[in-house]
């Protein structure tokens, strides 16, 4: 796509970023590493102590700033105005996309048989700082108007959007992201989203979470608390079909609560979780570390485990 030129890039990478400009560079290489060279690359930079500077000398590359921070969706509403792309991906600044992301995702949409239009998800695998993978998120395939959470809900719960490859025109019929929600904002958009388009899913990882010990969105409890709290309450029917998401929903919530020191709504929370699903893996013991607190429930947890050791390695009398 030549400067200035006629021809419409093939799609849009959006990359929302705030005061991380050592993990930046990682991402918009890999963007402009894409198979697809017909791609536009818009840097939101989210109102960063220092304005983003690109290194890369590319055209593809547009850098927009906010005056103010408003957040990860918001930022990523601003590069969705913006885009000139038929197609749109957003890639967060930690992380980075496989080289044939774009392609894989258009070869994907464009066999796909389900209702039209049609959106993509891939598989998005999460890696440690050491390298290693620890977890595969596998993508999921619901028809315009379908259930989200009835394909494979139990074991799914959420869907990660990072992957998400939709036509931009859909993404803005619907609004985009809610900018009110700044934490696990991903269901919320997907049960918006499959109202007015399929999902297809591509069985392979076009997508790399990283992990590192920066500032991250998934560490912020009021931000993702207050996000399942929206989200449940907008779409009261959905939860109440499913009592195990809502179940999975408050026990994560129950988690950010210990993890931010608040035992007491810990406890509330994990003993709601039962009534909606008792059989859930941790559910009692979750309630215990709210009750005694997370550091002191992990030391019993140590010192079972190694009397147990201690007994199992005993000689037969």
């Amino acid at each position: 796509m030549a400067e200035g030129g006629s021809s419409l890039p093939a799609a849009t990478i959006v990359i929302p970023t705030h005061d991380r400009p050592f993990l930046l560079r990682r991402a918009i290489a890999s963007a402009l590493a894409q198979t697809v060279a017909e791609v536009e690359v818009i840097v939101v930079d989210d109102a960063s102590s220092e304005p983003v500077q690109v290194e890369a000398d590319d055209a593809r590359v547009r850098i927009l700033r906010n005056q103010r921070p408003l957040g990860v969706s918001a930022a990523r509403n601003v590069g969705l105005e913006q885009a000139r792309g038929r197609w749109i991906t957003f890639l967060d600044d930690d992380d980075e996309l496989l080289p044939d992301m774009v392609e894989a995702s258009l070869a994907a949409a464009a066999r796909s048989r389900l209702p039209g239009p049609v959106a993509v998800l891939s598989g998005v695998e999460d890696v440690r700082a050491d390298g290693v993978v620890i977890r595969v998120c596998e993508p999921i395939a619901v028809p315009r108007g379908g259930d989200l959470f009835g394909h494979r809900f139990q074991q799914t719960y959420t869907q990660q959007t990072n992957s998400l490859f939709a036509p931009v025109e859909v993404l803005r019929a619907i609004g985009g992201w809610d900018g009110a929600i700044k934490g696990l904002e991903d269901d919320d958009l997907l049960l918006r989203l499959i109202q007015a388009c399929s999902i297809e899913a591509l069985p392979r990882v076009t997508y790399r979470l990283h992990g590192h010990d920066g500032p991250r969105l998934h560490r912020d409890p009021v931000a993702m608390i207050e996000g399942m709290r929206t989200t449940m309450a907008r779409y009261p029917e959905v939860y109440d079909r499913y009592p195990q998401v809502r179940a999975k929903y408050l026990a994560m919530m129950s988690r950010l609560y210990l993890d931010d020191g608040r035992r007491w709504r810990a406890l509330g929370l994990a003993v709601a979780s039962l009534r909606f699903d008792l059989r859930r893996p941790h559910a009692l013991p979750q309630v215990m570390a709210s009750l005694v607190g997370r550091d002191a429930y992990r030391l019993v947890r140590r010192v079972r485990r190694r009397i147990g050791f201690a007994f199992s390695a005993m000689p037969p009398h």
